[in-house]
C-alpha cells in the first residue's frame, strides 16, 4: 500500500475534527433550561445511588446481627442453586457490568438525540434505585455466599461491591437490564441494530446466570431486577412522552436539530407528520384548536396548525440550520373554520 503523505493525514484529521464539531453543535448543544434539567437529574440520581449504598450497608450490619444471634451462617434453599454449580469468580459479575455499560455509552455518544437517551437512562436507573432503597434493608435474609464480608465502619461512608446482606434485589442485574432496554429503544432500526440489541439481551441473560452461579444473589433477587427495571423504564417513557414530548418542552433535548426530527436521514415530510401527530408547530409550541378558532373569529393572528403542506422546514446539510426561504406559507387573508361538521371560508378583517 502506498504511504499517505503528511498533507493527506492532516486533511483527514481536519475533516474528522470538523465532523465531530458539527455533530457536537447540532446534537449536543444545550440551552440553560436543559442544562438545569440535566443537573437536577444528575443530582437526584447521585443521591439515590448514595442512599442505596447506605441502605445496603445497613442491611449488611443487620445480617451480621442475625448471624451472631443464631451462632451460624446458613443459606436459604434456592431451585437455581441446585442446577447451577457454585463458582468463585466474582470479578465476572463486574466484567459483565462493563460489557453492558461501555457499548451502551458508545451508543449514546453516536445517537442523534444523545441527551434524550441520557435523561431516560438516568431517570429509569434512578427510579429503580429508589425502589431498591426501600427493599434492600427492610427484610434481612441470610447471604447466599458463605465467603462474603460484612461491612465495617460507618454506614454513610463505607463502600463495597460484594458485601453480606446486600440481597434484595440485584443491583448488577439492574444495570444489565437497563442497558438492554436502552438498546431496545434507541438502537438503529436496521439489521445491525437488531443484531446488537439481540447480543445485548444475550449478555443480559448470561450476566444474570453468572450472578447466580457466583452466589452473589438469590434467584429471586435476579428475577425482581428483571421485573422492576423494565417497569421503571416504561414508566419513565410514559411520563416523558406525555409531559415532555407532547407539550413541546426541553426541545434541545427532545429535538436538538428540528422539531419532529429523530434522525438526520429523516425527510422533511416525515418530520412534518410527526409534528402533526404530536400537535406541535414547527417551533415546538403546542397548538390549541379552540384557541385558534376563537382567535380567527376575532381577527387575531394566524395560528394555523401544522399541515402536511405547510410549515415544512428543510435543513441545510452544511450547518443544520433551517432556511427561511424554504418555508411554505399559507395565505394570510383567509382560513377555513369548521363549525358543526361543515367547512366554510371566512375572510379575516
Amino acid at each position: 500500500m502506498p504511504k499517505l503523505g503528511s498533507h493527506r493525514v492532516l486533511a483527514m484529521g481536519r475533516r474528522a475534527t470538523l465532523f465531530v464539531w458539527r455533530r457536537l453543535r447540532r446534537n449536543w448543544w444545550l440551552d440553560r433550561t436543559c442544562i438545569a434539567f440535566l443537573a437536577i437529574i444528575g443530582i437526584v440520581f447521585g443521591l439515590s445511588y448514595y442512599f442505596m449504598n447506605v441502605m445496603a450497608n445497613v442491611a449488611s450490619k443487620r445480617s451480621k446481627l442475625i448471624e451472631d444471634a443464631l451462632g451460624t451462617r446458613y443459606t436459604l434453599p434456592d431451585v437455581f442453586f441446585e442446577f447451577i454449580g457454585a463458582v468463585e469468580l466474582l470479578w465476572m459479575t463486574d466484567m459483565f457490568d462493563a460489557l453492558m455499560f461501555v457499548p451502551t455509552a458508545l451508543l449514546v455518544a453516536w445517537h442523534e438525540r444523545p441527551w434524550r437517551v441520557v435523561s431516560r437512562l438516568l431517570l429509569a436507573w434512578g427510579l429503580a434505585s429508589l425502589i431498591r432503597i426501600t427493599t434492600v434493608a427492610i427484610t434481612s435474609v441470610p447471604d447466599p455466599r458463605p465467603s462474603c464480608q460484612y461491612v465495617q465502619g460507618n454506614v454513610f461512608t463505607a463502600f463495597s461491591l460484594h458485601r453480606c446482606g446486600d440481597a434484595i434485589y440485584s443491583g448488577h442485574t439492574l444495570i444489565f437490564v437497563v442497558c438492554a432496554m436502552v438498546w431496545t429503544s434507541f438502537a438503529p432500526k436496521n439489521i445491525v441494530g437488531r443484531v446488537l440489541t439481540t447480543c445485548a439481551w444475550g449478555l443480559c441473560v448470561a450476566g444474570s446466570l453468572i450472578v447466580i452461579a457466583n452466589r452473589a444473589h438469590y434467584t429471586i433477587d435476579v428475577l425482581l431486577a428483571w421485573y422492576i427495571a423494565p417497569g421503571a423504564w416504561y414508566t419513565v417513557a410514559w411520563f416523558w412522552y406525555w409531559h415532555i414530548t407532547k407539550k413541546g418542552r426541553l426541545l434541545r433535548i427532545e429535538f436538538p436539530v428540528e422539531v419532529g426530527r429523530h434522525r438526520d436521514a429523516d425527510s422533511p415530510e416525515m418530520c412534518q407528520r410527526r409534528r402533526v401527530q404530536l400537535g406541535l408547530t414547527s417551533d415546538g409550541t403546542p397548538y390549541d384548536p379552540i384557541a385558534m378558532y376563537l382567535n380567527a373569529l376575532h381577527g387575531g393572528a394566524d395560528l394555523t396548525p401544522p399541515r402536511q403542506s405547510a410549515d415544512v422546514q428543510f435543513i441545510d446539510e452544511k450547518d443544520g440550520s433551517p432556511e427561511s426561504s424554504d418555508l411554505l406559507e399559507l395565505p394570510d387573508s383567509s382560513c377555513a373554520v369548521d363549525v358543526g361538521g361543515t367547512s366554510r371560508d371566512r375572510t379575516l378583517p
